[in-house]
C-alpha cells in the first residue's frame, strides 16, 4: 500500500505536477489520451462489426435454408425421424435468363415451391421481420403469397437493376436456349411480376425468381440447370450437421447453411481481422508514446533519482518504482478506453441508431458485445503496458548515486 502510494505521488509530482518539465507532462497526456481513445476506438468498431455479422447470420439463417438436398425423396426412415421437427418442403432450382419488354438482359435463379412451401417461406420472412423492429414494412409486403399460373415474385435489387415494377411482363429463357441454331425454336416462357420481395440479403434480393412449382415454368423441366430436392430448416441449428453426416453416408448429395455461405463468412472474418489489426497496431503505436514519457523522465529526473538511492531506496525498489508510475499512466487510460468502449458498444447493442438511409441493408448501427474478446484484449493491453513500463525503468540501474551527488547544478 505504501509503494503503491508513494508511486502515484511520484506520478503527480514528478510527470503531473507543474513544476515538473512541460515536455514530460504534455506528452503525458498525450500518451493517456491515444491509448484511451485508440482502445475504445478498437473496442467499438469490432462491436459494431459483430453486430452486422449477427444481423446477416440472422437473416440467412431465417430465409435460407439449413440444408439442401439434389434428391427429391429421402428413403431412409431414420433420417425422416430426424426431420419431424424440422421444415421442409420439396423444391425447384433453375439458372434462367430473364428478359424485359425494353430487351434488357440479366441472369437469375428461380426457386419454384408448392403452396404449402410459399407459406412456409413467406413465414419465415414474416417473422424475420418482425425481429428487426427498425424496418417499416406494409401488410401487403408480408402477406400471404399467392401466385397462380405463369405468375412469380422478384427480388426488390433485382427489380430496380431491370426498372420492374408489378404487373410488368418478363420472358425466362434457359441459357442452354442461346446454344441452338437459328432453325431450332428456342424455349422461352413469359411470366407476370406478381410480387416484389425484400429480403435484406443481397443474394437473395439481387436474383432471386419465386414461383410455384405445380403451376409454373413446367416446359423447363428438362433444362440442363434444372434440380430438384428438399429444402430444410432445423429449429435447433446444431442438427444439420448430424442429418447432413447421415445423408452423406447413404449417399444422398446435400449442402449446408456454411458450406454455401462459406465465402461470405471468410470475407467477413478478413474484413474484421484486417480492421483490427490495423486499429490494434495503431493502438500500439500510440501507447509506445509511454517509453518516450519514462525515457525522459529518466534523463531529466537523474539527480532526484540519485537522492532517491541515496535515502536508502534499493535498486530493486527503485525499479518497481519507476514502473508503477508507468502502470499508473498506461493502466489507467486502459481502464478508461476500456469502459468508454463497452459502453458505447452496449448503448448500441440495447439502442442501435437508426442514421443511415433505407437503401442499405442495415440502416441501423448495431452492435454485439464480447465479454471473451474484451478481456482478452484487456489482458494483451495490461501485458503490454507492464512491458513498456519495465523496459525504460531498467535505466535506473546505471544511475549511480555517488558521482551525480558530487556534479555541480
Amino acid at each position: 500500500m505504501q509503494q503503491t502510494s508513494l508511486s502515484l505521488f511520484f506520478v503527480k509530482q514528478l510527470v503531473l505536477s507543474k513544476r515538473s518539465g512541460a515536455l514530460i507532462r504534455r506528452i503525458s497526456i498525450l500518451s493517456f489520451a491515444a491509448i484511451s481513445l485508440s482502445l475504445a476506438a478498437f473496442f467499438i468498431v469490432l462491436f459494431v462489426m459483430n453486430g452486422m455479422n449477427a444481423n446477416i447470420r440472422k437473416r440467412i439463417l431465417a430465409l435460407e435454408p439449413h440444408l439442401v438436398t439434389t434428391q427429391s425423396y429421402l428413403v431412409d426412415q431414420d433420417v425422416k425421424d430426424q426431420l419431424s421437427g424440422a421444415q421442409y418442403t420439396t423444391y425447384e432450382k433453375l439458372d434462367l435468363i430473364l428478359r424485359t419488354v425494353d430487351g434488357q438482359f440479366r441472369g437469375a435463379e428461380a426457386v419454384g415451391y408448392q403452396p404449402q412451401g410459399l407459406d412456409m417461406w413467406m413465414g419465415r420472412l414474416r417473422d424475420l421481420k418482425a425481429d428487426d423492429r427498425q424496418k417499416t414494412v406494409t401488410d401487403f409486403e408480408l402477406s400471404q403469397l399467392q401466385l397462380g399460373p405463369n405468375e412469380v415474385a422478384i427480388g426488390v435489387d433485382l427489380s430496380r437493376s431491370m426498372g420492374l415494377l408489378e404487373g410488368d411482363e418478363i420472358t425466362l429463357i434457359p441459357p442452354e436456349t442461346l446454344l441452338l441454331s437459328s432453325l431450332e425454336t428456342p424455349l422461352f416462357q413469359k411470366v407476370i411480376v406478381r410480387r416484389i420481395l425484400t429480403t435484406d440479403l443481397y443474394d437473395l434480393d439481387s436474383k432471386l425468381i419465386l414461383f410455384n412449382s405445380d403451376l409454373t415454368l413446367k416446359s423447363f423441366t428438362k433444362t440442363l440447370s434444372h434440380k430438384r430436392g428438399f429444402h430444410v430448416w432445423f429449429n435447433d441449428i446444431s442438427q444439420a450437421d448430424p442429418v447432413q453426416a447421415q445423408l452423406r453416408a447413404r449417399k444422398i448429395k446435400s449442402e449446408s447453411w456454411q458450406e454455401k455461405n462459406s465465402d461470405l463468412f471468410f470475407a467477413l472474418l478478413m474484413e474484421k481481422s484486417m480492421i483490427g489489426i490495423f486499429l490494434g497496431l495503431a493502438g500500439l503505436i500510440a501507447s509506445s508514446s509511454i517509453l518516450t514519457v519514462l525515457a525522459l523522465l529518466m534523463s531529466q529526473k537523474k539527480r532526484d533519482i540519485a537522492i532517491l538511492k541515496t535515502l536508502g531506496l534499493s535498486q530493486k525498489k527503485t525499479l518497481w518504482l519507476f514502473t508503477k508510475m508507468g502502470l499508473w499512466i498506461s493502466g489507467s487510460a486502459i481502464l478508461l478506453g476500456s469502459l468508454i468502449g463497452l459502453s458505447v458498444g452496449f448503448y448500441l447493442q440495447t439502442f442501435p441508431v437508426n442514421i443511415l438511409p433505407n437503401i442499405y441493408y442495415d440502416s441501423s448501427i448495431p452492435a454485439k458485445v464480447d465479454f471473451g474478446f474484451a478481456f482478452t484484449v484487456m489482458f494483451i493491453a495490461s501485458v503490454l503496458a507492464f512491458l513498456g513500463s519495465y523496459w525504460p525503468a531498467r535505466a535506473t540501474y546505471s544511475i549511480h548515486p555517488a558521482l551525480l551527488l558530487r556534479m555541480k547544478n
